[in-house]
């Protein structure tokens, strides 16, 4: 299987609790999620029947997150839906005993699950069960969980296109990390890769969330028509491009390595996903948006902005690049990317960054 071996069984996020671990550098994504909390917060109290759901399972109640990695984040997420299905039963005086929750922290086999549990609030009121598998399968019992939720994963492709790896294909990628910038085969590869993947992931979902249960997923995004080179990430991949290409005219790397290394990430847009929605015909769409993940961010974008965003993209990706060209280079890379990029601030903070993150939410019918 070679490089979709190396996707599937390996996880992106660095794991420990060190100071480059993804636990130690996940604010950028903490700050995303959390612009997601009202709106979370607002479709659990107005689309959820939380009567009948806890009713149905014996006053227990199934959570889910997918992609977990190893906190906190996954902490804050679980928290949230916890207390916005507490704050529904409350308002509405459904309930008088307050009901057992359970919550399913998924990711790769490879996940540090370890730290995920050492770490995990000691004063959480739910009970918790590591589920290891990749979620564009089933990994959970047929309809068993009432809420699904997926924040920053999705967007991870299963495996590489195999187009792209492919000498003999058009939508060899040669000289490029991405699909950006690329030529219309590989952008076309990416997007189907991704629709057999969605395709798998709502497929499972449906099986596994109970009727009336909701499936909520905050991934990368773009608006629809629009290409990927308008976006502050296509810099970042030109860059590690770029990056990659001077260090083979080092010989630090080989032009193989360089020619066979793609990031396995895909920006989908609502339309996109509305089409394998309708597909599945399991679902029913309550929200679907895209918004900018940056609002948080007062100011400009400046130098300092771009370092630590850098240390997270090194968190979250260092093991792909450790994979394919061994961990005494990962330093070096990151280092000359980080360079780049710097030189760039300007171009990073006028390049298009507005509704960049995909939200939607399906409620099982």
């Amino acid at each position: 299987m070679g490089k979709i071996e190396i996707v599937l069984n390996s996880l992106p996020m660095s794991g420990g609790d060190g100071p480059f671990s993804y636990s130690k550098n996940s604010n950028l994504q903490r700050r995303t999620a959390s612009l997601l909390k009202e709106k979370i917060d607002k479709l659990i109290i107005g689309k959820l029947d939380a009567k009948t759901l806890i009713s149905d399972s014996n006053n227990r109640f199934l959570i889910a997150d997918l992609g977990c990695a190893t906190g906190p984040n996954t902490f804050f997420l679980v928290e949230d839906v916890i207390k916005s299905v507490e704050t529904s039963l409350e308002s509405n005086s459904l309930k008088t005993t307050k009901p057992e929750f359970l919550v399913f922290f998924n990711d790769l086999p490879k996940n540090d699950f370890n730290t995920l549990f050492t770490s995990l609030p000691q004063d959480r009121s739910y009970f918790a069960v590591g589920v290891s598998g990749s979620f564009y399968g089933r990994v959970l019992p047929q309809s068993s969980v009432h809420i699904v939720v997926t924040v920053g994963a999705t967007h991870w492709l299963s495996s590489v296109p195999k187009e792209v790896l492919d000498k003999s294909s058009k939508a060899w990628n040669i000289g490029k990390v991405h699909y950006s910038n690329a030529a219309d085969e590989v952008v076309k590869a990416y997007g189907e890769q991704f629709g057999r993947d969605m395709e798998k992931f709502l497929e499972a979902r449906a099986k596994e969330l109970v009727s009336g249960g909701l499936l909520i997923v905050g991934m990368c995004g773009i608006p629809q028509g629009m290409p990927f080179s308008d976006l502050a990430d296509s810099i970042m991949y030109t860059s590690m491009a770029d990056v990659l290409m001077q260090m083979q005219s080092e010989g630090l790397i080989s032009e193989e390595q360089v020619d066979t290394f793609n990031i396995p990430i895909y920006s989908a847009s609502p339309e996109e996903v509305k089409v394998l929605v309708e597909k599945n015909g399991c679902f029913i769409v309550e929200s679907m948006e895209l918004m900018d993940p940056t609002a948080w961010l007062k100011q400009p974008m400046n130098e300092e902005d771009v370092r630590q965003w850098m240390v997270c993209i090194k968190a979250t990706m260092g093991s792909l690049f450790i994979n394919h060209f061994g961990d005494h280079l990962l330093d070096d890379i990151f280092d000359r990317l980080t360079v780049k990029l710097v030189k760039l601030t300007d171009k990073v903070e006028t390049s298009y960054r507005d509704k960049v993150m995909l939200f939607f939410a399906l409620k099982r019918k």
